[in-house]
């Protein structure tokens, strides 16, 4: 800038060529703060913000090229220096608020205060004029109508910091029109206010983004669902309420608040959906479009079915039996989860599949969860709303014996459980009475060695003919006297 401007303006000519020695050593404080703290935000930070760093990088420049020319410019270069720093620094500042309340910097004002620095560098030359007080009183009026239309944004994350900001500023800019200071005591006051306004900036800024990253990254499937909820129910209220402006004004905010939750990068959750789908690490086969299958000895094949689910389903309108059928197999997977290793496999229609301990080769305790499982999903249904109003029955039937695992599909991947004993479990289910668990031959051989914790009563069934597979002895089980098969109030 020397030839341009300090060798052809008598302001930067004439100066006496003065330089605090503390305006050095907080320089060089101030750059030994700032280098530290960009350090971490390159090589330890997970936060890739370029607006941060541009900032950074901007304002340690400016300071190291003062450090370096302290012994050659004047308190006048400084200063100059410094007000050229702000055109390019406030912008970014203003950017980082913007970014963090989805603003734009339109809409905040910013061009009249990006206007009010253009107009300051260039009356620069007539810093020590007559005209000096005027310029200053032009400028902070577009500076004033910056501040006092931000406070149309109080309600904002960090929009209170950003006034007092500006707001100390142009209280030192009043102590330099009225010369309350010297002008190297100005220059102090004017190194402080940058350094707060800066370095809080940078920190409560990096702060927050790095508060949501963690957030984005640690939400899970469940997580997404509860927001999409509570998503689903604020616009659910909005068309069903006459909505008061303030309360515009909170949906908006938690519309913000939500959407910055949700992760842009989806990749953990489609492979937590994924390994929903696919467990014992079949996942890893369909990414890498494995045709792999995994055989069992013995697993136990559970399926239920809802009594009277056609005349339901041809009587009621599809919402309805949605509705239905969503409540009942939410509140069966809640049943699921509770045992460990169950797996549920599908749903079609009214028909709800679940396979036994496929982890371990205990077959005592696959037999023995897969018939506490039964009973608690016949307990279950019976706090299912029917439309009809009717208590609502299921049929359970059970199966033990060889399977073979595996995905099939390509572009929509499903778990699938292949053999005669999928079959058989199916059919056992077919026949049997409401509200009752029928099981096959192989399972009762087990379940009656098995402790359950209750009574359990097995009714032989001779002459059972299952569709395709013939003539079958099976075993009904009949519930505890202690076991309420009623509705649950």
């Amino acid at each position: 800038m020397k030839p341009c401007l300090y060798d052809n303006f008598e302001i930067f000519q004439n100066e006496p060529i003065v330089f605090y020695p503390v305006i050095q050593s907080a320089n060089i404080f101030i750059l030994t703060v700032f280098s530290l703290f960009t350090v971490h935000l390159l090589f330890f930070s997970k936060i890739k913000n370029y607006t941060i760093y541009t900032l950074s990088f901007i304002y340690i420049k400016y300071v190291t090229d003062t450090i370096i020319h302290s012994n050659i410019i004047g308190i006048y270069q400084y200063e100059f220096r410094r007000t050229v720093m702000w055109f390019f620094t406030t912008p970014l500042i203003l950017k980082l608020y913007c970014d963090m309340n989805k603003l734009t910097l339109m809409e905040v004002n910013a061009h009249y205060h990006i206007a009010s620095n253009m107009l300051h560098i260039l009356c620069y030359p007539l810093r020590r004029t007559v005209y000096n007080p005027y310029i200053i009183a032009t400028l902070s009026l577009y500076e004033g109508y910056f501040i006092y239309k931000l406070f149309d944004f109080k309600h904002q994350k960090c929009t209170m910091f950003i006034i007092y900001v500006w707001s100390l500023f142009t209280f030192i800019t009043v102590i330099e029109v009225f010369e309350v200071f010297n002008v190297h005591d100005i220059q102090i006051c004017y190194l402080l206010a940058d350094m707060i306004a800066k370095l809080t900036t940078i920190l409560i800024m990096n702060d927050h983004e790095e508060q949501i990253y963690y957030i984005k990254t640690n939400i899970d499937l469940q997580a997404v669902s509860l927001l999409t909820s509570i998503n689903k129910h604020i616009k659910k209220f909005e068309k069903s309420t006459n909505v008061t402006p303030k309360c515009k004004e909170l949906i908006k905010q938690l519309h913000g608040t939500i959407s910055n939750l949700v992760p842009i990068d989806k990749t953990h959750l489609k492979i937590e959906l994924l390994k929903k789908i696919l467990p014992l690490e079949l996942e890893d086969n369909y990414l890498a479009n494995s045709k792999e299958y995994i055989p069992y000895n013995f697993i136990c094949v559970l399926f239920t079915d809802i009594v009277s689910y056609t005349e339901l389903a041809k009587t009621y309108d599809d919402d309805v039996i949605y509705k239905m059928l969503n409540d009942m197999y939410t509140r069966f997977d809640d049943i699921v989860v509770r045992y460990d290793n169950l797996q549920k496999i599908e749903t079609i229609g009214d028909a709800y599949m679940v396979v036994g301990d496929i982890y371990t080769n205990d077959t005592k305790n696959n037999v023995k969860n897969m018939i506490l499982l039964a009973i608690d999903l016949l307990k279950e249904i019976k706090n299912v709303q029917s439309p009809d109003n009717k208590p609502m029955q299921l049929r359970v039937g059970i199966n033990i014996g060889k399977v073979v695992v595996g995905v099939l599909g390509v572009e929509v991947p499903r778990l699938c459980v292949v053999g005669n004993t999928v079959n058989v479990a199916n059919r056992l289910q077919t026949t049997a009475d409401p509200d009752t668990i029928q099981i096959s031959r192989h399972v009762y051989e087990i379940a009656e060695e098995t402790d359950f914790g209750m009574d359990i009563h097995f009714e032989i069934k001779e002459n059972v003919m299952l569709k395709n597979i013939g003539t079958k002895t099976t075993y009904i089980i009949t519930p505890p006297n202690n076991f309420n098969l009623h509705r649950v109030p």
